[in-house]
């Protein structure tokens, strides 16, 4: 819904999966997607069309993998890397896609624009299977944190976000989320100890006295 990534890495073989590979969890291989692999991203949108409906106010267009992948960080705001993958199972079935953003605003500040898992796998383990995994390998990558926006009113998404240990910095209202204007609540977590006021202090935008929109 925020951004995307570049076109990366060809379809096909055991030796292209190796290059896009993300990482791995042990039901599922996060792997960048390129622009052949929209269609049957496309398809799992349509199947799935929970998040839509509740973020949206509507089911997905015909577009929607198309915009997701097109869709960049806002050009006022600084980051390193990008990625745009897909969840696949272990039978090489897409089951949820991920965007991500490194050094989003400053250093070592890491986004999570978007994480998204088919709706069979609810109740299964597999987003805290996938987010833990997610998060080890960003800390690795050298984050100190992980930022994140959650639309008020989709309360599976607060929940398992505040389980994950995520703490609310501040409230943007009336945001355009895809055709529905909807409240934004700005998360953020700590992965090296540090305070909301040294976070703030980088990211003043997440600041809950933020004149910024």
């Amino acid at each position: 819904m925020m951004l995307n990534v570049d076109p990366v890495g060809a379809t096909g073989g055991a030796g292209s999966e190796l290059a896009r590979s993300v990482f791995q969890t042990p039901r599922f291989a996060i792997r960048t997607l390129s622009a052949p692999d929209l269609v049957e991203l496309q398809v799992l949108f349509d199947a799935n069309p929970d998040y839509f409906l509740v973020v949206n106010g509507r089911r997905p267009h015909a577009d929607e993998a198309q915009t997701e992948f097109n869709e960049m960080p806002p050009s006022f705001l600084s980051y390193s890397q990008r990625w745009f993958a897909g969840i696949y199972d272990r039978p090489g079935a897409l089951q949820g896609v991920l965007h991500l953003v490194s050094d989003l605003m400053a250093p070592r500040v890491w986004h999570i624009a978007f994480l998204f898992l088919s709706a069979p796998l609810r109740g299964t383990g597999a987003a805290h299977e996938v987010y833990a995994e997610l998060e080890s390998w960003v800390r690795r990558s050298g984050a100190s944190w992980i930022r994140l926006g959650v639309v008020s009113g989709n309360p599976r998404a607060e929940r398992f976000w505040a389980r994950m240990g995520y703490t609310r910095t501040r409230l943007r209202e009336r945001v355009d989320t895809g055709g529905k204007i909807n409240d934004v609540r700005m998360l953020v977590k700590p992965l090296s100890g540090g305070s909301l006021e040294q976070y703030f202090a980088l990211v003043p935008r997440d600041s809950p006295d933020s004149p910024s929109p």
